[in-house]
């Protein structure tokens, strides 16, 4: 029997690496500006949203396509999002530096504020990738499925902490990291979002949803 090596699990999933590798490497290109770094995201989730749904297709035309398309309204949504994580470091230090019971009360209640901004950032920008809709409903989806999905922004928002704390644990976590997000790190934490993800937008749209990314190119 003649084997088929497109069949290969191994193949396959090298096949996936590359692909992931490829996409990383755009992610951080395209990230470089800075004020691009939404409509990256944005691009990166477009194609991986695919990419965990088997459906194939050209890695860098989808990327650029959806950079090109989502690159005004991920803009905007990014430097909202920035603009609000530096008010909420800013708060959130001058909470500690209070003393006695209150600084402990501030600080637990600007936690709660940080892992809400979080879980946001999570689900804003697959959102973004995902359907047409303004940035305010962008925003208040995003807010809503924060809540209603609490397991899995849970879920979500662990995996993209634990990556960070893990890099920064130490100089020599650092040193290993660095190579692991200049090559896949920013594409792997999307990827295993994008399972996350599947299933909550399957439960938020119904099973017989149409409302793929199809109208996202």
């Amino acid at each position: 029997m003649k084997f088929n090596w497109t069949d290969n699990v191994v193949m396959r999933a090298m096949g996936k690496i590359a692909d992931m590798i490829c996409l990383n490497v755009l992610w951080l290109i395209c990230c470089i500006p800075v004020i691009t770094i939404g409509a990256s995201t944005t691009a990166l989730y477009t194609v991986m949203l695919r990419l965990v749904k088997d459906e194939e297709g050209y890695i860098f035309r989808g990327f650029f396509k959806a950079f090109k398309s989502n690159l005004r309204k991920s803009t905007v949504i990014w430097i909202i999002l920035l603009l609000l994580g530096i008010v909420w470091t800013v708060d959130f230090r001058v909470a500690g530096m209070i003393p006695g019971t209150a600084g402990v009360i501030f600080s637990a209640v600007f936690m709660a504020l940080g892992f809400v901004l979080l879980s946001v950032t999570a689900y804003i920008f697959p959102l973004t990738a995902r359907y047409e809709n303004s940035v305010k409903d962008t925003f208040k989806n995003a807010l809503i499925l924060s809540v209603a999905k609490l397991p899995y922004t849970v879920l979500m928002s662990a995996v993209i902490v634990a990556a960070v704390l893990a890099s920064l644990w130490s100089t020599f976590t650092l040193l290993l990291a660095l190579p692991v997000w200049m090559l896949i790190g920013g594409s792997l934490i999307a990827w295993i979002n994008s399972y996350i993800l599947r299933r909550v937008f399957v439960v938020f749209e119904g099973s017989d949803s149409t409302t793929e990314e199809e109208n996202k190119g």
